[in-house]
This record gives structure tokens, C-alpha cells and sequence, in this order.
């Protein structure tokens, strides 16, 4: 900061002035000016950066107080339940357990986010590597990272956490899956959006270079993950929901995380970072970050148009659903208040009022007037009319038909082909949000592999479980290095077909009776759990054949088919016929080609074999010579064939 100070001007005065003084700013050389806290990444010593990774991360808290607070109020409107959090303070947040229990309820922004979760969610993306016209290796090594992938979303439940994922984006605006380490494995971590921070200006096109986030942990935990820092961590200063008195009340003993990761300027700057300390010091310091990205797949619902942060359902529907409260609020005092029976009896009238009871079959003696039972009207119908057209704007908002959230299908749609439209119609509401749903998966599968190629890199290996359709087997990451610059990495849903089993039938028995599909293909794509056992059997021929064929491709094994592989069909010279147009194209060794051809040969061969020689009449020799017998005569033909020829 500058320093101000007098000096005396040396220029004379007028007559009858008074003596001025110039002020001259003495500048300090920006050369030498200290390094800002908030610039931790350039931290030279544990000291400064636990200190400047904490300041930089409580002045970003207290600069973005709105979101948490936010957040709070979105998480009360969805679930009624406010947001603890530890970043601020808990009397700012209210969070108080329970709304009024006698309040009336029309929570629509609830049914409208969970029918739109159920409703994405149940087409789940199937993360594919893709080879542009790459050669058999190439496409030979896409196929086991395909394997990998699957396996490693099987094992850490990855379709689970991304709705869980697709949940928070609707609430707070943005879900965050975190990818990391855990006993020598990829794992995956659910993160709340306020724990992450980054600066406004930074991330003002929606790229921030750096991101702190705040995460509460078991210290034990914590201690085992990092073994080199548990002096610190056992100093650490222990650590709470919120700021409550109520929170200290607990058994568990955990400390805040500060974790900060800053991206390096551009390829081979040297000026990434990523370090971990808490109140203590540092846990962890790694000075060679170099990579493009955080460790965090982010799941936005909306997008803004600048900024890193989004908007969430919650916040769209926040205004409709507090009208809505508020009505009902009305509604419900004033049908207390007014709408209660009423008796009116005459002044003049000989009533005992002691007679006008609850009990059934009472006797009321009256003189002059009969007492009169009145019910005032509550309120004005059109006020239901106007909870009703809120009700309507809410869903019409969330793009949700308010007969679809009540699981009631829209009358007149009797086929199954009229309500499969109407589905698609729907679907197309949704489309960009389900393209940043695929997406969510795609950046979980490049994370996923760049993580385990790190874990295989230092431990020599990786594997991990793959579902199959005959049980679990275990898959090793493959060590021939990732595919760089030949393969894309896309989204593909399981199926294409209808999840309803009645419209999945209609359209596979409308491929097989066009031919499009095969019988053993009708089979292989039915899925049907009562036909289950009956499919196998029907289809344990095609699977044999294929498995043999892919242990050629695969393997080089030579293969050994038996006179069991034969069928009137010719189902196996058919596959093998197919795989040799595939992998021809696909430069697959000569070796291998070979193996293939002699399985058509070895084929052919069988069916051969298998053909019973034809009988043949035995032959009557004819006697020679002078005594030998007449040939017999040939047999006369009937005059009806004559007739008819």
C-alpha cells in the first residue's frame, strides 16, 4: 500500500496566502510486494500454504453465504428439512427438524422432482470406446476397456450415485460425484454442492482455474489415509455439523478438510497444484498437477449463462410452491374459522338450548320458531380456481404431466403403441437435460480411466469385476496404454427396445416376422424372466459357436467343433462366415485368419460325415454262353399309364 506523507513546497507564496504543502505518494517497487494469501498455489513453505489455503477458503465462504443459505431453503422446500452446514453459522441457516405438522401440504415441487428423476433414471447410459476404422488391436483393446468400465460402475454402484447425482441438481442445482482413491481402488464420492467454492470471476465463463472444497471426515479415517501426517491430524481441532450447541452433542470425532486444486496455466507450466490441510498443517502437497480438470463430475440442471454454479428445479418452482402454501394456508383457517354448522334460534322461541347436543335421535321441544342449521359458505370458488392454476404452472414449469406423476395414464390412450407416443412426447421435454445425464457418465468414464491407468501405473497392476451374463469374472485393466487420439468415448442406452415387456414383444416379433431378426436373436433380446431358462436352451447352440469363434479371435485357440454344432440351419458356417468379413477389415493377424477358415473347412467336413452314403441295389450278374438264361423280361406297363402318358 502506498505511504502518504508532507512535504514542504519550495515555491515562494502569493502575498496574503498561507504556505502550502504538496503531498507526494512514495510508491513501494511491485517487485517486492508480498505474495497475497489468496494465492496459495505459490505458497513456498507448509507454513504459508495451510494459512493461505484457509484464508482464501473462509473468504470465498463468506463472500458466497447466499448459496449455502440458499441451498438451505431449497433443501427445506423439497424435504422440509434445512440444510446443516458447517460453513456458516446454524442460526443463519434455521435448522430446525420439523415444519408445523398440522400445516396443509401440496408439495408439488417434491412430485415433480421425483417423477422426473424417475423418469430419466430409468434408461441407464452405457459409456462405449468407439474406434474410428482403427485396426483389430485397436478395437480388440476398446472392447476390454468396455469390459473395465462396466465393471468398475458394477462395483462402485455408479447408476445408484448418479441419481443420487440427478436428485441434488434438481434441489441444489448442481450434483458432484467425486472420483478418488480408496485402498488401491477407483472409488466414488457423493459431494454436496456447498462444499465446493470457487471465485465468481474466475469461473465467470464457467471454467474456474481454481476450486476449494470443504469436507467433514473421520479422523481416524483421515489418519489412515495419510499416515505421514498423523501428528497433524491428531492435533487437528475437532469439528461439527454446524455451529450449534446441539451439534456438539455426538460420538464421532471429525475434522475439516480443506482441499484445493489449481490448474496449470497450459501444458508443461509447472504451476498446478493440489494440496490438503487442515487446522493443524498440511496433509498432503502435490506440486505436479497437471491435469485440465478437477476430480469432480458435475451434474448441472440448468445452466447459467455465466458462471460455474447452476440453477435447480427447486428455485424455478420456489415462488409457485410457496403461492400454493399460502393458499392452502388460507384455505385450511378460514374452513376452521367459517365453515362450522350453525344453529340460529328466535329470541321469542321456548328453547332449551341444553336440547341442541350431539347425540343421536334427540328430542327438541320448541315453541314458536324452529330453530335453524346453517352453513356458511368458506371462501370464494375462485380461490380453488387459482390453487388449481398453480398446481398447473408448477408442472407445466418442471415439463411434467400431472397425470404422468400420479402414475395415471391420459384416457383414450388404450394401445401400447398410442401410450409408447405419448412417452416419446414426453421424452422430448427432457432431451437436453438427458444429454447432460449421458454426459454426467462420459466424464465419469474418463475419470475413471485416467485414475486407474494412475493406480496401475504405480501398483503394476488393476483389476476389478466385470457382470456377465453367465455370473462375475474378474477383468485386468489392460496394460498396452490408452488409446490416444483413435477412440471417443459416447453414451448408448442398454436398450433401445421399450422397458415395458409388452412393448418390447410387439416390436421384436414385428423385426422377426419382417426377417430383420433371427429366431436365436428374438431370443437373446426378449429378456424375459418367465422365459429365462427357456432362452437358454434355445440359445446355448449360437453361444457356444460364438464363445469358440471369440477364443479364436481373442486367443488364437484352435478350435475342436464336434457333430453336436450341427443344425439345420447352419448356424455355425454362418458366424464364422461373419466373423471372417469383420475381422478381415479389422487387419487381424494372418495366423488367426486362418484358424477361422479351417473352422468353416472343419465344419463342412462334419456335415459330410454326418450324411449317410446312399444305398446303392446290388447288381445281378448275367450269365454268359450258349446256356445262359433269357434276361428277364421287363414288366409290362399298366394301360392306364399308357393311356396317361
Amino acid at each position: 500500500m502506498p505511504k502518504i506523507t508532507p512535504k514542504d513546497d519550495k515555491k515562494p507564496n502569493r502575498e496574503g496566502q498561507k504556505e502550502r504543502k504538496t503531498i507526494v505518494a512514495q510508491t513501494t517497487d511491485k517487485t517486492k510486494l508480498p505474495i497475497q494469501s489468496y494465492q496459495w498455489q505459490y505458497a513456498q513453505n507448509d507454513h504459508d500454504l495451510a494459512f493461505q489455503l484457509i484464508s482464501t477458503g473462509n473468504y470465498l465462504q463468506k463472500t458466497q453465504q447466499y448459496r449455502v443459505k440458499g441451498a438451505s431453503i431449497f433443501s427445506r422446500i423439497y424435504s422440509g428439512k434445512g440444510l446443516m452446514n458447517y460453513a456458516l453459522n446454524s442460526k443463519i441457516l434455521d435448522t430446525s427438524n420439523q415444519l408445523p405438522v398440522r400445516r396443509p401440504t401440496m408439495n408439488v415441487t417434491q412430485s415433480c422432482i421425483d417423477t422426473l428423476v424417475s423418469r430419466i433414471t430409468q434408461a441407464k447410459p452405457k459409456p462405449t470406446f468407439l474406434t474410428e476404422e482403427g485396426s483389430y488391436k485397436e478395437q480388440s483393446l476398446a472392447k476390454q476397456y468396455n469390459a473395465f468400465i462396466a465393471g468398475e460402475f458394477y462395483r462402485n454402484r455408479a447408476y445408484e450415485k448418479g441419481t443420487m447425482c440427478l436428485r441434488d441438481s434438481c434441489v441444489f442445482a448442481d450434483g458432484f460425484l467425486k472420483v478418488i482413491e480408496k485402498n488401491n481402488k477407483v472409488a466414488y464420492e457423493r459431494t454436496l454442492a456447498t462444499e465446493l467454492f470457487a471465485d465468481k470471476d474466475d469461473s465467470w465463463y464457467g471454467d474456474p482455474r481454481t476450486l476449494i472444497q470443504f469436507k467433514l471426515s473421520d479422523r481416524a479415517t483421515v489418519a489412515n489415509t495419510w499416515p505421514d501426517a498423523k501428528l497433524q491430524i491428531a492435533k487437528a481441532s475437532k469439528a461439527y455439523v454446524d455451529g450449534s450447541g446441539e451439534s456438539s452433542e455426538t460420538i464421532s470425532d471429525q475434522i475439516i478438510l480443506v482441499e484445493g486444486w489449481h490448474l496449470p496455466s497450459g501444458e508443461g507450466a509447472g504451476d498446478g497444484r493440489h494440496a490438503i490441510v487442515c487446522s493443524d498443517g498440511v496433509i498432503f502437497d502435490d506440486k505436479e498437477w497437471d491435469k485440465e480438470t478437477f476430480p469432480f463430475v458435475r451434474m448441472p440442471f440448468n445452466p447459467h449463462s455465466v458462471g460455474w454454479f447452476s440453477q435447480g428445479l427447486v428455485e424455478q418452482l420456489m415462488g409457485t410452491q410457496l403461492g400454493i402454501d399460502t393458499l392452502l394456508r388460507t384455505i385450511s383457517e378460514a374452513i376452521n374459522i367459517v365453515g362450522v354448522p350453525m344453529v340460529f334460534i328466535d329470541e321469542l322461541s321456548k328453547i332449551v338450548e341444553a336440547h341442541l347436543n350431539n347425540r343421536i335421535g334427540n328430542i327438541v321441544k320448541y315453541r314458536g320458531t324452529m330453530p335453524s342449521f346453517q352453513t356458511p359458505p368458506c371462501i370464494a370458488p375462485e380461490m380453488y380456481e387459482h390453487l388449481m392454476r398453480l398446481i398447473g404452472f408448477a408442472y407445466q414449469i418442471a415439463g411434467i404431466s400431472q397425470l404422468a406423476s400420479g402414475g395415471v395414464k391420459p384416457p383414450g390412450l388404450n394401445s401400447g403403441e398410442a401410450q409408447r407416443v405419448f412417452l416419446d412426447n414426453q421424452d422430448d421435454r427432457f432431451a437436453s437435460l438427458e444429454q447432460r445425464y449421458n454426459d454426467f457418465y462420459i466424464d465419469l468414464a474418463y475419470q475413471t480411466m485416467d485414475k486407474a491407468q494412475e493406480i496401475c501405473e504405480r501398483e503394476g497392476s488393476y483389476s476389478t469385476v466385470y457382470p456377465s451374463e453367465d455370473g462375475t469374472r474378474l477383468i485386468e485393466l489392460p496394460k498396452a496404454g490408452v488409446l490416444k487420439d483413435t477412440y471417443v468415448i459416447q453414451c448408448y442406452n442398454e436398450s433401445s427396445l421399450p422397458r415395458d415387456p409388452a412393448g418390447r414383444y410387439a416390436q421384436l416379433a414385428e423385426r422377426l416376422a419382417s426377417g430383420i431378426i433371427t429366431l436365436e436373436e428374438f431370443r437373446a433380446l426378449d429378456n424375459f424372466p418367465d422365459l429365462k431358462e427357456s432362452d437358454k436352451l434355445g440359445l446355448a447352440l449360437r453361444n457356444r459357436i460364438l464363445k469358440m469363434l471369440s477364443d479364436i479371435v481373442e486367443d488364437g485357440k484352435k478350435p475342436a467343433p464336434d457333430v453336436f454344432m450341427l443344425d439345420p440351419t447352419d448356424l455355425a458356417t454362418t458366424l464364422a462366415v461373419q466373423y471372417i468379413n469383420v475381422y478381415s477389415n479389422a487387419k487381424l493377424e494372418e495366423k488367426k485368419m486362418d484358424l477361422l477358415r479351417n473352422f468353416v473347412v472343419q465344419i463342412q467336413t462334419l456335415k459330410q460325415q454326418a450324411v449317410p452314403p446312399p444305398v446303392v441295389a446290388p447288381t445281378v450278374p448275367v450269365p454268359q454262353g450258349p446256356n445262359a438264361a433269357p434276361a428277364p423280361a421287363q414288366a409290362p406297363v399298366p394301360q392306364s399309364v399308357v393311356s396317361a402318358q
